[in-house]
């Protein structure tokens, strides 16, 4: 891969602790000269990546190391650890988020870091004159140092006759991330918990756990499946944009949302997402089944996130979709020729 010329968007808030905050709040007052909505509020910065032609191709190692353990017939316990390196990723250049919004707000808009160019946002209709926000970031792709992420896959596996034509059939399946990390000139960035990278997975985040555990009862031609689903809270950090793990105030503007007095934080981690699924079929013969569906079987909502997803929908949809969508039936038959 040689990285195409894209743009994501990342909604921010201005942070208290960006150069120049106040002298930019004041430039944006409204009728009774309090900052106005404009400048409190949320706003869409562009990362703009250019293409780069110059660019070497990613290297990547990976290896696992995995046992299986079987202490009875039909029961298997799995576990395994994967490692996962690339060295000479491709990504933007590297720079501080934060030195950009503090150059930029604390110097009338310039900005002045090598390989990157700052666009001006749409300016505030109310103070016209006034420097507006950032509007995109645009930065070359370059390869830089490298990315490692590394965690442990669970497994058990069973199969019990419950009566002479009844066969129980559990599958449990997790994966906890033990790290994932990237390397930059100077500094290690953790994502492993948090809403990160916001670059690669559009602030939908990286949970430490995600597990399954499906149920089969099958008996003659008749099957039925109970499926249920686990996602791990996040703490809300972009820490690709300045964010840091358990420092929530300092988060605010860093994908953690505060109310109007833009210190006051309305959430700072996400509760853990459960799904649950139903299906059953039914084997008229050799070349037909009919099966229904019920999927979020139990309709359970999703978990209120006030910065996943950019903040667009107050969820997850990376993690939250069928909860999003809610309790949904499905039926239908599939003819074998």
């Amino acid at each position: 891969a040689f990285g195409l010329p894209t743009t994501g968007y990342v909604t921010r808030q201005l942070n208290s602790a960006v150069t120049g905050y106040n002298a930019f709040l004041a430039a944006h007052p409204d009728p009774l000269g309090a900052p106005n909505a404009y400048a409190t509020g949320q706003f869409p910065v562009g990362q703009t990546s250019i293409g780069n032609p110059a660019l070497a191709p990613e290297k990547s190692t990976s290896w696992t190391l995995g046992a299986i353990f079987e202490p009875i017939r039909n029961v298997s316990f799995t576990i395994d650890y994967f490692n996962i390196e690339v060295r000479d990723l491709i990504a933007n250049a590297t720079y501080d988020v934060n030195d950009v919004f503090n150059q930029y707000y604390g110097n009338n808009g310039v900005v002045n870091i090598p390989g990157i160019n700052v666009i001006r946002g749409t300016p505030d209709i109310n103070n016209p004159n006034a420097l507006p926000h950032i509007g995109f970031i645009e930065a070359s792709f370059e390869n830089t140092d490298s990315q490692r992420v590394s965690g442990l896959d669970f497994g058990m596996n069973a199969r019990v006759p419950l009566f002479s034509d009844v066969t129980l059939t559990s599958s449990f399946e997790a994966s906890y991330t033990l790290k994932f990390e990237r390397v930059f000139p100077g500094r290690v960035e953790r994502y492993e918990g948090t809403l990160s990278p916001c670059d690669v997975t559009s602030c939908s985040g990286a949970p430490k756990w995600r597990g399954s555990w499906q149920n089969t009862i099958q008996t003659g031609g008749t099957t039925a499946t109970v499926t249920a689903y686990y996602t791990s809270g996040l703490d809300l950090a972009s820490i690709d944009y300045g964010g840091v793990e358990g420092d929530c105030l300092n988060n605010i503007g860093a994908s953690v949302v505060s109310y109007e007095d833009s210190v006051t934080p309305i959430q700072c981690k996400t509760k853990a997402q459960w799904n649950v699924d139903f299906s059953i079929s039914q084997r008229v013969n050799d070349n037909f089944m009919i099966y229904a569906n019920v999927l979020n079987a139990l309709n359970i909502k999703p978990v209120f996130d006030t910065a996943g997803g950019y903040s667009v929908g107050q969820y997850n949809p990376a993690w939250a979709g069928p909860n999003i969508l809610g309790r949904y039936f499905r039926v239908g038959a599939k003819v074998d020729f």
